[in-house]
């Protein structure tokens, strides 16, 4: 909460200083008169300032207002969104503070933006949106630098692993920042000056007038085409991260196939029967259908065997086995689809339901045992097995409770120890497919209640697991979501102001080209094709930025959210079209009306 009241605020004094900066240089003319008139420099300032500050109150008022009425809506929006239920308040110190931070940034940015006022000759002032535009000079150094800035930080985004993501994570930022401010400062410049040399593409149809006013367009917007493209970059990056943590923490509840609902039984428990039962009455209740239900039973075995992994710099130590009988294994393995074994009288199969050991990756090559003997303690007494082979496969969530050395046995050598074990040394695990298991939580909260204290760290349900991730993750994708949202607005609006400040020039030259024959469809492929490379341009970059940054979140993670950074900037280019047919119609219309 607190980084994105920061974001905000960032955007804010950047949108703000923006539009004020234009706001002063764009009235140069009317300050010349007001010197004609014979107002000072201090008094000019102080005339901008006291305008600057009923802006600022009204824009504030107005804002409160509109929040406060769409808030219902908004707390409507993030219901569906965090499916919880949100409660209507309107804080009065939120509303207080939110008033004193805006109306001194808005005062601070104003005092300091009326200092561009300067003391020039009132003629030069009166002349001063007659002032020719040079055409700006190409550094190829700097645009050379720019590019192989970039393509540093992307090499190094795209081959950064483990904690050198965390290590490169601030250069890398900062150099591709650095190498975005020259593309667009000097390489904006080059491709402009190359096309307009270019007479194939100059000189067909209307290219000649669109793009020539293009590279005066691209320079004065230079700067807040960078800064766009970088909090584009950060927003995008952001929301991306945040929809990946959340679609991957999702699959994480469903990786284990069959476990919608699970109960430990150990101990005093282990005879409970009855909890079973009322488990799948509340299910009923709830009209939730069960699709499959089995009980394993394990017994807990000291182990006296040597282990050959010993990691890198650490080692497990494999304390206890739990044993469990051969068909209960191959249910377990049949629910997932996974390959069923037999396992023949004095042999054992080891099961670990992990890849790795200690940083150790685990295969034919890489095994835990030193040798094919195994040798246990049951119930005081050290017993030796055949290890027939070690399978590395997760068919439960026996290792939630620690149960993650598991030893499977023949059915009737189980049977036999059982018979001998006592309760203190069983584990009852239960595991329930449900027919939908989305659907599932009130139910699951309800036995949850039921079960009470002395099952509490003995129960897990996938759909409560699954809420809790999607309100924890999804309260923060939301803010992400909204902090974009404002964010694409206010860039949108700084290059709507920019388009609109430039409005009355621009109206003149459409009109001498309407004079000398030019339709007013081809105008409007003019002014189409000039807003659309503004428009478009920080999109481009930013998504490129943001999807290598997600290859060094991907490599930390080890999994490809390519798919989830490709869906997040699908849906900002949509709005984005959008966002760009509006501004685009409403500059037409105003180009009509002054026509």
């Amino acid at each position: 909460m607190i980084a994105s009241q920061i974001i905000i605020v960032i955007f804010s004094i950047l949108f703000v200083s923006y539009s004020t900066s234009i706001f002063i240089k764009s009235r140069g003319k009317e300050f010349g008169l007001l010197s004609l008139f014979g107002m000072t420099k201090s008094q000019i300032r102080k005339y901008v300032l006291i305008e600057n500050t009923i802006i600022s109150i009204l824009s504030l008022v107005t804002g409160l207002v509109t929040g406060v009425i769409f808030l219902k809506l908004f707390l409507m929006i993030m219901e569906v969104f965090l499916d919880a239920e949100m409660l209507f308040n309107v804080s009065l110190k939120a509303v207080g503070i939110t008033s004193l931070i805006f109306l001194a940034l808005f005062e601070i940015i104003s005092a300091i933006m009326t200092f561009q006022i300067k003391g020039k000759e009132i003629s030069q002032q009166l002349k001063s949106d007659k002032v020719p535009k040079v055409v700006p000079e190409f550094s190829k150094t700097k645009a050379i630098l720019g590019i192989a800035l970039i393509v540093v930080g992307y090499i190094v985004a795209w081959n950064a692993y483990d904690v050198v993501v965390i290590i490169a994570m601030l250069p890398v930022i900062f150099i591709v920042s650095i190498g975005t401010y020259f593309t667009f400062t000097q390489l904006s410049i080059a491709v402009a000056n190359k096309i307009l040399k270019s007479k194939k593409v100059l000189y067909n149809k209307i290219n000649i007038v669109a793009f020539s006013q293009m590279i005066f367009k691209l320079q004065d917007t230079a700067k807040v085409l960078f800064l766009a493209s970088i909090l584009g970059a950060i927003t995008v990056t952001a929301t991306e991260t945040m929809y990946s943590l959340l679609q991957e923490a999702t699959m994480m509840t469903e990786e284990v196939g069959n476990q919608d609902i699970t109960l430990f039984r150990e101990k005093e428990n282990v005879r409970d029967k009855q909890s079973i039962v009322m488990i799948e009455e509340i299910l009923k209740k709830h009209k939730v259908s069960i699709m499959e239900s089995r009980e394993v039973e394990g017994i807990i075995a000291k182990n006296e065997t040597a282990q050959e992994i010993k990691g890198n710099n650490s080692r497990e130590t494999i304390e206890n086995f739990l044993l469990i009988s051969n068909s209960k294994y191959n249910e377990l393995a049949k629910s997932l689809g996974k390959e069923q074994i037999k396992v023949n009288e004095n042999e054992v199969v080891y099961n670990y339901p992990y890849k790795y050991l200690s940083g150790v990756e685990l295969n034919e090559k890489n095994k835990i045992f030193k040798n094919n003997k195994l040798k246990i303690n049951l119930n005081g007494e050290s017993k030796e097995f055949n290890l027939d082979k070690e399978i590395y496969e997760n068919l439960s969530r026996l290792s939630m409770k620690g149960y993650s050395h598991i030893l499977v046995m023949n059915d009737s050598e189980f049977n036999d120890i059982s018979q001998k074990t006592k309760d203190e040394n069983k584990v009852l695990y239960n595991e329930i497919k449900l027919d939908n298991w989305r659907q599932s939580y009130n139910a699951s909260k309800e036995i949850g209640e039921v079960l009470g204290e002395k099952y509490q760290d003995n129960y897990y349900s996938k759909s409560i697991v699954y809420r809790m991730i999607r309100n924890s993750f999804g309260m923060s994708l939301f803010i992400g979501f909204f902090i974009a949202f404002l964010f694409l607005i206010a860039a949108g609006s700084i290059i709507y102001f920019k388009l609109f400040n430039e409005l009355k020039q621009d109206s003149m030259e459409y009109n001498i080209l309407r004079k000398i024959g030019t339709t007013r469809s081809e105008i409007n492929r003019i002014i189409t094709k000039q807003i659309a490379v503004i428009f478009f341009l920080p999109f481009l970059v930013s998504t490129s930025h943001s999807l290598f940054a997600l290859k060094s979140l991907s490599n930390l993670m080890g999994r490809n959210l390519f798919t989830n950074g490709i869906l997040v900037a699908i849906g900002y280019l949509v709005f984005q079209i959008g966002y760009f047919f509006i501004i685009r119609g409403m500059y037409i219309k105003r180009i009509k009306c002054m026509e």
